[in-house]
């Protein structure tokens, strides 16, 4: 999934499972390495992590397209893994926000050292294309399927 506007970008991808050896282990099969590559306020950084689970990212999938279509329940989405989470911020008399955090693995080198302080990227929801983001990660998925039950 990529959004991009101006010069600012944040793209997401699943690289593969933590563990392609473990095919029936309960959370360890579905563990995904993920790559973030990201450019903000004219600064670049990537790094990979094992931060989602599949069926989390099925949840964001979905959270994309609920947001998109303003037919969400949740304003915050978080996971498991406390280094990404994307939540909205209401605008008085400009359009809603969408704020991607990042804390812990998925940290810029330059940011502040309290890891549980979270670098957050701010998106216009006027200025991104959420459904195609939506569909970069169910199409990423059919590659990297949930393998076990939650």
């Amino acid at each position: 999934m990529e959004l991009k506007v101006n010069n600012n970008s944040f793209m997401m991808s699943v690289v593969g499972y933590q563990f392609p050896e473990l095919e029936d282990v309960e959370y360890d099969s579905n563990w995904l390495n993920v790559k973030i590559a990201v450019s903000h306020q004219g600064r670049k950084w990537s790094t990979i992590d094992p931060a989602l689970l599949t069926y989390e990212v099925q949840w964001l999938s979905d959270w994309l397209r609920a947001v998109s279509a303003r037919k969400h329940d949740n304003r915050h989405l978080v996971f498991m893994e406390p280094c990404l989470s994307f939540h909205l911020l209401p605008a008085e008399g400009d359009p809603e926000k969408l704020v991607i955090g990042l804390s812990h693995e998925f940290r810029p080198p330059w940011a502040s050292e309290d890891l549980d302080e979270e670098y957050e990227i701010v998106f216009s929801l006027t200025s991104i294309d959420l459904i195609c983001a939506a569909q970069s990660l169910e199409n990423q998925l059919r590659r990297y399927p949930q393998r076990t039950e939650r």
